[in-house]
């Protein structure tokens, strides 16, 4: 099988920029999406598949996901996809074209009248490979009954819905305290001051990898909720999906927690300050955050 890559970083930028006036292939057959690598944590991982999944839709073409991508993450969601290409249908094919993408948004990358096989390596962290296709992607990424009910039982436990509005907080630190950035206390203080203001009583509901910290830091006020120890970062995703607002820091877990929300009018707060990372550089905001999603500016 021979392979080809192509990397949209440093000195590979310019090759991508290139495709938006015309086409990889010239072919006229069936084309594919391929996706085999697992990258990243449970956020990073639903960027992939809803790529995949997303491209596959729009340009009609057939869909290969790795079994094992499939089994995990129907650990926490009611995935069921028909059609998908076999694993011996993908070894017979001649050429894969690998196309490896953290953030750049490549307007014409496929044609559905091609015949090719394009493999996504990296993140895909875009939301317009798949915002089309919403109804889809949120059909395909329900969660798990035992799941909803753990994140339902914890927030009816807590919260009184006839009197307090719930919106909740994502704060992603561990590795990002290393190698990235974390968003400021004074943005997230900001930001719940907005609700505050917005609304008569407002309970925030804070996930984390870092729940200690967040006790510490937030949990003193008697409007702030910090998940239990026990919850799954499933049990976080879902707990945050259930409140009527969100905050967002750093990191794609909080970006999923707004996009699958149950409360399709809710607001979204997003930190807008950049991570100014090499990884990031190609990166364009309007391609990360829909429409939908708020920056709440000069709180860094």
């Amino acid at each position: 099988m021979l392979f080809y890559l192509l990397n949209i970083h440093s000195k590979s930028v310019s090759i991508l920029q290139s495709w938006k006036n015309k086409t990889i292939f010239n072919d006229t057959k069936q084309c594919r999406i391929v996706l085999r690598e697992r990258s990243g944590r449970l956020g990073n991982r639903l960027f992939m598949f809803a790529s995949a999944y997303g491209l596959s839709l729009k340009y009609s073409c057939q869909l290969y996901i790795d079994r094992n991508i499939i089994d995990e993450l129907q650990q926490t969601f009611k995935i069921n996809l028909t059609n998908l290409l076999s694993k011996s249908q993908l070894n017979s094919f001649t050429s894969i074209t690998k196309i490896q993408n953290h953030c750049l948004y490549i307007s014409n990358l496929l044609y559905s009248n091609n015949s090719y096989s394009i493999e996504l390596l990296g993140f895909w962290q875009v939301h317009k490979y798949f915002i089309d296709h919403m109804e889809q992607i949120r059909e395909q990424l329900r969660f798990k009954q035992s799941i909803l009910d753990r994140a339902k039982n914890f927030l009816e436990k807590n919260i009184n819905t006839n009197v307090s509005t719930s919106v909740g907080i994502h704060i992603r630190r561990g590795d990002f305290l290393r190698v990235r950035r974390v968003s400021s206390n004074k943005y997230i203080f900001n930001a719940m001051s907005h609700f505050q203001i917005k609304y008569h009583s407002v309970i925030f509901v804070i996930v984390s990898d870092d729940k200690e910290y967040c006790r510490k830091t937030f949990g003193e006020k008697k409007n702030v909720l910090v998940t239990p120890d026990s919850f799954s970062a499933a049990d976080d995703l879902a707990t945050l999906t259930l409140c009527e607002h969100t905050i967002l820091t750093a990191g794609t877990f909080g970006w999923w927690g707004a996009f699958l929300s149950h409360n399709r009018l809710g607001d979204v707060l997003t930190d807008s300050k950049s991570d100014h990372t090499p990884l990031d550089a190609n990166c364009q905001q309007d391609d990360y955050f829909p429409s939908w999603f708020k920056f709440l500016n000069n709180t860094n």
